[in-house]
This record gives C-alpha cells, sequence and structure tokens, in this order.
C-alpha cells in the first residue's frame, strides 16, 4: 500500500523562467485544467501521471490541509510558488520535483532553504536546499 510523505515548500521564481514552466506548475496545482502539450525532457515527467497530481494529493496522515498555488505579483514582477501535499513518493516524485524546479528558483546564496519534506514515520522533517 505504501507509506505517504509531506512536501512543504515555498520559494520566488527568477524572472526569466519561461512561460512554459510557469504553466506547468498552474497545471499541477490544478490552477490550470489543460495539460500543456510542451512537457520538458526530465525524469518527472517520464511517468505519464503521477507528476500531474503530486502537488494537489492529499490523505489523513498529516495535520493541514493540501494547499498548492501559484501566484503573479505584478508590483515585484514574478511568481511565488507555495505548496502543501502529501502523496505515496514511489518513484522518488519529490525529488524529481525538487530537481526540475530548482534552476528557476531566486536564490539569495548557493544553499537555498525552500521547506521540507516529512516522511509518514519519521519524527521529524528533512529540509530541502536548493
Amino acid at each position: 500500500m505504501g507509506m505517504y510523505t509531506e512536501l512543504v515548500c515555498a520559494f520566488q521564481l527568477i524572472e526569466e523562467t519561461p512561460r512554459s514552466i510557469i504553466d506547468i506548475l498552474e497545471f499541477m496545482t490544478g490552477q490550470r485544467e489543460v495539460q500543456p502539450n510542451d512537457l520538458p525532457d526530465h525524469d518527472l515527467f517520464s511517468n505519464e501521471t503521477r507528476w500531474k497530481w503530486m502537488l494537489q494529493s492529499d490523505s489523513f496522515y498529516f495535520d493541514g490541509k493540501t494547499y498548492s498555488k501559484i501566484e503573479n505579483d505584478m508590483i515585484v514582477g514574478t511568481c511565488y510558488v507555495s505548496i502543501r501535499c502529501n502523496l505515496k513518493d514511489y518513484d522518488d516524485e519529490i525529488a524529481k520535483f525538487i530537481d526540475w524546479v530548482s534552476p528557476y528558483i531566486q536564490k539569495d546564496h548557493d544553499r537555498y532553504f525552500i521547506g521540507y519534506e516529512r516522511y509518514e514515520e519519521d519524527r521529524e522533517p528533512t529540509l530541502i536546499f536548493v
């Protein structure tokens, strides 16, 4: 049956983030109904379906409700991404997602904290740095 892993993270996208990346994030967060046609050549998208729903997945194993959203801030001229979800991370989708989105994250220094993941049976989370 498998265990759940919680993902909680937030980050700002760089101004140069391609519209295609934002479209995919909007689809993954449920803010866009139609799947984008052009998917990047990345391991995250190798599974036909699991990537599509990962940021909207939920269970009763973690407190809090799933909330994943990308917001465009017209004043700053960039997008903010907020993610809270939990899923059965069968194919390391969380690591693949972080790897895929990392080049587009605004970083202030070499090792930038964006959130955490926590396996269902673990007492403490694993911090995520990019």
